[in-house]
Order: C-alpha cells, then structure tokens, then sequence
C-alpha cells in the first residue's frame, strides 16, 4: 500500500497531486558453503524438490499455513488431514530453507524470499527444520501431523504412549514451544495418560506456564496429541535454561519415552541506556478473506524483537506475535471474512521497550452484495464503491453534485461537514483505483471502503486528539476496471 500525506488549509481539498510510486523486488540467494545451526558446513540443496507443481504467492489461501519470522517457524506444529498441502513462506533480510527430516522435500539453497508447498498423504509425525539455523536435533525446527483416518489403528493392539521427539528448544520470544506425544503401534480401546511441567534451570512463572492436565484417545485414534506451553518472555540477558514435560499413569496402553526437555534459548543483548525508537509506517491491508498483511520500517538497532498487538473495534489490544527484530513484516491469518481489526507495534531491547506506534487498521475481504442506498452508506463510482464512516455518534452524509466519485461526511453534533472521501480511477496510471481521504477534526472515526465487486475492503482509523493530515492510497483497489 503506497500513501501519500500532504497538506491543505480547511476542507480546501486540493487532491491534485501527482502520485508517486516505489517499487521493491526480492531475490533469492544460494550459498553452499554456510554454517548451519550446530556449527558444521552444511551442504545445502541446489534446487527445490518435492514441492507442489504451483504454490501461492506469499500461501494466500492455503488453510496450513507456515510463516518464517525472524529465526522460527511461526507456527511450528500444524495439525492436518492426509492430501493436505502445507505452505511455508518468508520475506526479510535474513536466509531460511525449508527441509524434510526424511528428506522428503527440501525448498532448495538458502533463499531471503520464497514460498514453498508440500502436501502430505500418509498419516504420522513429520518433522522439518531450516538447514541454516536448525538441524535435525534442535535450533529452528518444526513438526507436521497428519491425522489418521478413524480406526486405522485398531486390530494392533493398544499401542504405547510417549513423547516424539523428547527434545525441544525455543526462543524465549517465540511465544510458546509446542511437545507431541504419540500413541504409537496400536490404538485399540481407549488410552489415557497425565503430564506436567517439572522446573530445571527454567523456572515455572518466571521463564514458562506450568501445565498439568491429561491427554486421551478414544478407540482406533492413533493421532498425536500436542501440549503448548506458554514462554515469558523479558528483557534480561542470561543462560540458556531447560524445563521437562514428564508423563505418568498411562491406561489402556503402555507408557513410551516418558520425559521430554525443552530448553529456552536467550534473546537478549546488554543495554546501552539509550532510548529505542518505535516503529514507523506501520501499514495493514487486507490480503484474503481471511488474511490481513502488516508492514513496518525498522525501528532501531538496539532492538532485539518486535511485538504485534491486535485488536477488534473497541476492545483491549492482546499481543498476537513475538517476532525478530529484522523481521518487517506478519500475516495475521484465519480471520473470519468481512472482519475489521486495528494493530500496532512495539520493539523491545534489554533495556526496556519502545513507545508504541502509530494504529493501523484493515479488513479481511468481506461480501460482494451491491452497495447499500438506503441511506447507512454512500455509493461511490456509480455503485462500485460502498463508503461508511463511524464516529461514535450519527453520521450525516452527503454526496457531491455532479461528481459521483466524492463524498462529504458530517462527524458532529452541530452537523458541520468535517472530511471529505474521494474515489479516483488510476487503472491507466497503476492499474489500480485511488482512494483520496481529508478531514478537519480532531474527533475518532473510522472510514471503510468496500469493493462490491471483490469484496476488498479499505480501512482507516484516526484516533481521538491527533491532528487530521490528509491522504492519498495509490494501491486501494487492485481490481479495473
């Protein structure tokens, strides 16, 4: 999304700028010669295999979803049917590869940009890792489970219960580790098992959740069960520590490897005592019918991780990711359709966090019924466009005669006509359709811009008691005509 931000006095809305544009490409690089994770010369692939013939541009689409940010796979354990394809995508300044335990598949060298997708057909517990920060062992790894069809285990006997693998390692700003526990040769009648988090190095509420509960398979389920755990997170440099996840009283089935480790791996550096800066330009705009795409420039070097919070209009804002502090970018996935959400962003550092930035609002892609006349909207580009505005009170609209493309909003009481909407086609410029946005107030509101021939939705939040600076989106509408 490319916004230009300019100046006028009052409501003279002079939208008479000439656009600019940039553009930016991403590019692969190979490196053979790199040292992996544990140290030793890794040996990388040259080109991809065991990939689907086609996969998506950035997954838009793909329900198993993988993102790359920062040195994890985020999420690291998806759970899915067999013939079900899995995408992996990234986009930064850092090299990643995708690479089957099994060898199965592998993304190719070490790339800064790329997206890659295998789809599984057999049932089980598949892991994969990054060949430059992970190996077969630890570091950046993840795991794959195929659900098995109901009963396909029946007839082998009861099985055993354990966990695969016993070993985890995880950022301390990762979130949460996710451990797998099997039930492995035989799912006949039920199988119970508890589990609980026991303290090493890593201390429960200090640096993890503890978690006690019990983990059940019904007849014929032979599919792994998963137990996330929570991580804290802070701003002090220590130590590696390590926690286990133990089991016990298992019926119905005999007990498996019964401990598992999880070590938690430092994020932090030393402080320098010097103020961090927020991040800028944070930018959100909706990708799918359940995706919606955020973007930032980098806020500062002291920075050690960047922390996305999300919220539904007028609720509290929750952290939804805990990313790398070279990472510039997330996709906030499996979101409900026609849905509206606002963001922002804040970094961390060992000596503290930065001030949050700026809110950015967007909508997944909503419906494609026609604009709706009757008086709650107005209908922009001969109905192409539904426009709406909330303010926290009632808002009076008004179309511009003999225009059809502009609109004039009323945010107050007094019914003064406080900011303009302006719809403009630039398909012969960018193949894409403007959106021009001013206004004179100081008061919240909310502007939202449907395609009604995609679906696509344009949103833009202004906070109460900033001072309004007028808009120009070049990249509103991709769809032309």
């Amino acid at each position: 999304m490319i916004i230009h931000r300019f100046t006028l006095p009052a409501l003279a809305l002079s939208f008479l700028l000439a656009a600019s544009a940039s553009g930016q490409s991403h590019h692969s690089m190979g490196n053979t010669g790199a040292m992996g994770a544990m140290g030793g010369k890794v040996a990388y692939d040259p080109e991809p295999r065991g990939g689907d013939p086609t996969t998506p541009e950035d997954c838009v689409g793909v329900d198993a979803k993988i993102t790359i940010t920062g040195s994890s796979f985020s999420p690291a354990t998806v759970t899915i049917d067999p013939g079900q394809p899995v995408c992996w995508t990234w986009a930064g300044s850092t090299e990643h590869t995708v690479k089957a335990d099994d060898e199965s598949f592998s993304s190719g060298n070490p790339a800064t940009h790329n997206n890659f997708q295998h789809t599984y057909t057999d049932s089980g517990n598949f892991g994969f890792y990054c060949q430059v920060h992970g190996s077969l062992t630890g570091g950046m790894r993840g795991n794959v489970i195929v659900r098995g069809a109901p009963g396909s285990g029946a007839g082998q006997g009861p099985g055993k219960l354990g966990f695969a693998p016993a070993s985890y390692e995880v950022a301390e700003g990762a979130g949460a580790v996710t451990v797998i526990v099997e039930r492995a040769g035989g799912s006949d009648g039920v199988a119970t098992v508890k589990f609980a988090t026991a303290a090493g190095t890593a201390k429960g509420g200090k640096d993890f959740i503890a978690r006690t509960g019990t983990l059940r398979w019904e007849s014929g389920d032979q599919n792994p069960k998963t137990i996330d755990i929570a991580i804290k997170n802070d701003s002090v440099k220590e130590p590696d520590k390590s926690f286990a996840v133990r089991l016990s009283k298992a019926t119905g089935g005999a007990m498996g490897p019964s401990s598992a480790t999880v070590t938690i791996h430092d994020d932090d550096g030393t402080g320098c005592g010097s103020s961090l800066a927020a991040a800028s330009q944070v930018r959100a705009v909706g990708q799918s019918a359940g995706e919606i795409r955020l973007t930032w420039d980098d806020a500062s070097a002291e920075a050690k991780s960047v922390h996305v919070e999300r919220r539904a209009p007028g609720g509290a804002f929750q952290e939804i990711a805990a990313l790398g502090a070279d990472v510039g970018s997330f996709t906030d996935s499996g979101l409900p359709g026609g849905a509206e959400f606002q963001y922002r962003v804040r970094t961390e550092a060992a000596d503290g966090s930065s001030a949050l930035s700026a809110i950015a609002a967007a909508a997944t892609n909503g419906l494609t019924t026609a604009c709706d006349d009757s008086g709650k909207a107005l209908c922009l580009g001969g109905g192409r466009f539904e426009a709406t505005v909330k303010a926290g009170r009632e808002v009076k609209r008004m179309m511009l005669p003999d225009v059809g493309n502009s609109g004039l909003f009323a945010l107050s009481s007094n019914q003064d006509l406080q900011l303009l909407l302006n719809v403009r086609d630039g398909c012969a410029a960018n193949n894409h359709y403007w959106l021009d946005l001013a206004a004179v107030t100081e008061a919240e509101f909310t502007v939202k811009v449907r395609d009604t021939q995609t679906g696509r939705t344009w949103v833009y939040f202004h906070p109460a008691g900033s001072a309004p600076t007028p808009l120009r989106d070049v990249e509103a509408f991709a769809t032309c005509p």
